[in-house]
C-alpha cells in the first residue's frame, strides 16, 4: 500500500495482513536502550533522574539506563514495565520502524514474537497512525535522505552503473521460490562475488557435491562469526526463545558459547558448542514457504536496498549493484538458515515452518540494524 503524503510517498505494504500484540513475559524490546525525545528527557530528569544516562554514540543523546549497564531496561520488573503509561516513544513504536529513503516505508521487526500470533491490532492501522504521529520528524529527515539518494543515483550515472531498484526487485521475484535451496544459494553467492554481472534470467545453479557443501558450511560459519563474534558480549544478538528465555550465542575463540541473560542483567554460561557440529540443514516444505515469504518481504524492504547501495558506495561504484544486491539477499538467507540450524540443534526443533520462524525471530532485528544510505527514525 502506497499513500501520497505531501511531497513524498508512504509505503505500508510490509504490514498488510499482519496483526500485532505484546506478549507477556517476552521483554525483547526492553533489551534495546531507548533514546529519548527532548520532552521525554525533561520528564525523566524531573521524575527519574537516576535512570537517565548520557550517550555519545552514534550521536549525543539521553537514554534510559540498563540494569548493570548491559541488561534490560532499569524499569523492567518481572518482565513488566514500571512506567508503561509514560514509556518513551521508542518503546511505543516497537516493533514498527520508519525507514526514510527515496520514500517513507514502515518496516516490521520480525524478531518480535507478537507479530507472529495473528492476534491483536491491525498493523496497517497502527502503521498509518505512526506516520501521522511522526510527520514533523519525518519531513526534515526525508529532505536529507532524498538528497543522499539523489547524489547516489547521480554517482551511479557518472560511473555508468545500472542501479534501478525496480529491475533488481523484479529479477529476484522471479526466483524467490529458489532462495530456500542450498544449491541455489551457494551458486548465487559464488556468482555475486565474481567480476561478471549476474543475470538471473539465465542463471543455472550448480549441484552441491561434498566440496561445495563444505565451502557453503564454511561461508555460513564465517557469516555467523561476523554477526555473533562481537568483542563485547553484551553487544551480541539475543534470541528470545519460545519459553521467553534470553539466549545469547557468542563465538569465543574456536567455540560457540551459550549464555542466558538474566532479568538482573547477568550473563549465566550454559554450554559450549563446537561450530563444526552445527550442520546447515535444508528446510522442509513448510519451512521453505516461510523462508521464501521472508525473502519476498526482504526484497520489498527499502532498508535492504539501502544497505546494498551503502555497500556500492563503499566499493567506490566498481562492482555491479545487481551482484551486491543478490549477495546481500543470499547472505541474509544463509544467516537465517544457519541460525535456524543452531536453534534446531540446541532446542530439538525441525526446520519446518516453526523452525524457520525461530531463525527469522533470531535474525531479523540484526538485519534491520545493517548500515544503509537512508535513515530510521
Amino acid at each position: 500500500m502506497s499513500l501520497p503524503l505531501n511531497n513524498y510517498q508512504v509505503d505500508l505494504s510490509e504490514l498488510e495482513g499482519r496483526k500485532f500484540t505484546c506478549l507477556d513475559g517476552c521483554g525483547l524490546c526492553c533489551l534495546c536502550q531507548p533514546e529519548l525525545l527532548e520532552q521525554e528527557v525533561t520528564y525523566f530528569k524531573r521524575n527519574h533522574p537516576d535512570h537517565l544516562v548520557a550517550k555519545k554514540q552514534p550521536h549525543k543523546h539521553f537514554a534510559l539506563s540498563l540494569k548493570k549497564k548491559v541488561g534490560s531496561c532499569a524499569f523492567l520488573s518481572s518482565r513488566r514495565c514500571d512506567v508503561y503509561n509514560i514509556r518513551p516513544h521508542y518503546c511505543r513504536q516497537f516493533p514498527f520502524h520508519i525507514y526514510v529513503g527515496s520514500r517513507v516505508q514502515v518496516e516490521l521487526d520480525l524478531s518480535c514474537r507478537g507479530v507472529w500470533t495473528d492476534k491483536g491490532e491491525d498493523c496497517m492501522s497502527a502503521g498509518a497512525r505512526l506516520i501521522a504521529d511522526n510527520e514533523r520528524a519525518i519531513r526534515p529527515t526525508y529532505e536529507k535522505a532524498d538528497e543522499v539518494y539523489r547524489q547516489f543515483f547521480k554517482n551511479c550515472l557518472d560511473m555508468e552503473c545500472d542501479c534501478r531498484p525496480n529491475d533488481l526487485r523484479a529479477s529476484i521475484s522471479k526466483v524467490s521460490g529458489d532462495m530456500s535451496d542450498l544449491a541455489f544459494i551457494s551458486s548465487l553467492l559464488e556468482a555475486s562475488a565474481e567480476e561478471e554481472k549476474v543475470d538471473l534470467a539465465s542463471f543455472k545453479p550448480t549441484k552441491l557435491d561434498q566440496t561445495r557443501t563444505k565451502e557453503l558450511h564454511e561461508a555460513a560459519t564465517e557469516a555467523a562469526i561476523d554477526s555473533l563474534g562481537s568483542p563485547n558480549p553484551f553487544d551480541a544478538p539475543i534470541y528470545c526463545a519460545e519459553d521467553n528465555g534470553w539466549n545469547m550465542f557468542r563465538f569465543e575463540d574456536d567455540t560457540i558459547e551459550r549464555y542466558m541473560l538474566t532479568d538482573e542483567g547477568d550473563l549465566d554460561h550454559i554450554s559450549s558448542i563446537e561450530p563444526s557440529s552445527v550442520e546447515l540443514r535444508e528446510p522442509t516444505a513448510s519451512g521453505r514457504k516461510v523462508l521464501n515469504d521472508y525473502v519476498a518481504m526482504l526484497n520489498r524492504r527499502d532498508s535492504l536496498m539501502g544497505n546494498a547501495f551503502f555497500l556500492m558506495d563503499e566499493y567506490a561504484y566498481e562492482d555491479y549493484v545487481a551482484n551486491i544486491y543478490y549477495g546481500v539477499l543470499a547472505t541474509s538467507v544463509l544467516e537465517v538458515l544457519w541460525r535456524s540450524s543452531l536453534i534446531s540443534q540446541v532446542f530439538g526443533t525441525e526446520l519446518d515452518a516453526r523452525g524457520m520462524r525461530e531463525g527469522i525471530i533470531y535474525y531479523d532485528m540484526d538485519r534491520l540494524d545493517a548500515p544503509t544510505i537512508g535513515a530510521f527514525i
